[in-house]
């Protein structure tokens, strides 16, 4: 399925063109999170306006599921939540600012566009496979954070390799992905405390 190159969307007066940026992030101005790598950015050379692809294409996808959540359908909303009103992604743990995903149960869960299309697995150039988990085992610790939680209130999504040495929160890697832009490495530690150079290096920014 061909990418859309070009689009008008309703929160912008101008056209939107898919582009690439590499070298510096931006502020998405749908979810208010910084963003890299592939965007909509507007024509216009001095507007400074961007779009998450998953930002600028949710409006069309209606309702949708997430395998983390079953018998349980998220509904886009673009309408920013009312100032004294805090709503955490379960994903992240970030404050949603700006365009979200709600669910319709109950408990309603809340995610950023970008955190509810993550890849459910990824493979590094080394070969080693990631699956995104909807939180980390009991006994287990993320690598950088060196918590199994990212907050009191939300456990927070994880990557985890198949051999079940790595573990990263996504919120964790989202911090370093914006600290080195386009590669993403993390420190594996020894047996005996130390730590060296991991051969698990997350490729992050795709366009």
């Amino acid at each position: 399925m061909s990418k859309i190159t070009e689009m008008q969307h309703s929160s912008h007066k101008h056209q939107l063109k898919l582009m690439c940026v590499k070298k510096s992030n931006y502020q998405c101005a749908g979810c208010k999170e910084p963003g890299l790598g592939s965007c909509y950015q507007c024509n216009k050379k001095k507007c400074g306006f961007h779009l998450h692809e998953e930002c600028a294409l949710a409006s069309a996808s209606g309702s949708i599921t997430h395998p983390f959540f079953k018998n349980c359908h998220f509904i886009f909303h673009d309408d920013e939540p009312q100032s004294d009103t805090i709503l955490l992604c379960v994903a992240c743990g970030k404050n949603v600012q700006g365009f979200m995903y709600k669910s319709s149960s109950n408990k309603a869960h809340v995610l950023h566009p970008c955190c509810l299309k993550l890849p459910h697995n990824k493979t590094n150039d080394e070969g080693v496979n990631v699956n995104l988990r909807k939180n980390l085992s009991l006994t287990s610790r993320c690598q950088i954070c060196q918590s199994r939680k990212i907050s009191k209130e939300i456990n927070g999504w994880a990557y985890v390799s198949n051999c079940g040495k790595h573990h990263y929160h996504v919120a964790c890697v989202k911090k370093l992905i914006f600290n080195n832009l386009n590669i993403v490495q993390v420190l594996d530690p020894t047996d005996g405390g130390e730590s060296n150079n991991s051969n698990l290096t997350l490729q992050v920014l795709q366009c």
